[in-house]
C-alpha cells in the first residue's frame, strides 16, 4: 500500500514537472500581471517565475547585467504584459513567449543589444534582430 501510494506521487510530480508536448497550434497568449523583474530574460509576472524562451541575457556578476534587467523592467512595464507556456526549463521556471502591447519582447531585447538569440533554443528565431544590433554596435557588441 505505501509503495503505491509513493508510486502514485511520484507520477504525480513528474507529471507536472514534464514539460508539456508543443502542438501544431502556438498557444495563445494571456495577460499577466508583471510583480518583479530578476534579470535580463528573467522576471516574475502573475505568481510563475518565467524565463523568456528564445533569448540570452547577462547574469549577475557579468557585464552589462544591470542594464539588460533595467531595459526588460523599462518594457514589461511600457504596455500590457501577455504570455504564452512554451516549455519548461531545467530549474523549473516556466519557458513562455511574451509581448508588450503586441511586441515581441525577446526581439525588443535582442534588437536592442542586451540579450543574445539563444540558438540552442530559438534555432535563430532572433537572428535578424541580433544582425542588427551587432552592426550597430549596440549594447553586448558595443
Amino acid at each position: 500500500m505505501v509503495v503505491r501510494l509513493i508510486i502514485s506521487l511520484a507520477c504525480v510530480v513528474f507529471s507536472y514537472l514534464w514539460p508539456a508536448p508543443l502542438s501544431a497550434e502556438p498557444p495563445s497568449h494571456a495577460m499577466m500581471l508583471l510583480e518583479r523583474v530578476i534579470d535580463g530574460d528573467t522576471f516574475v509576472a502573475s505568481g510563475l517565475k518565467i524565463r523568456l524562451w528564445g533569448i540570452d541575457a547577462p547574469e549577475r556578476g557579468e557585464p552589462l547585467y544591470e542594464y539588460s534587467r533595467l531595459i526588460l523592467e523599462q518594457i514589461l512595464q511600457s504596455g500590457a504584459l501577455s504570455c504564452a507556456p512554451v516549455d519548461r526549463d531545467r530549474t523549473a521556471r516556466v519557458v513562455m513567449h511574451c509581448r508588450s502591447d503586441e511586441a515581441d519582447i525577446g526581439a525588443l531585447m535582442v534588437r536592442a543589444g542586451f540579450a543574445r538569440d539563444h540558438v540552442r533554443y530559438s534555432k535563430g528565431f532572433y537572428a535578424e534582430e541580433q544582425d542588427a544590433a551587432q552592426s550597430a554596435g549596440a549594447g553586448l557588441w558595443n
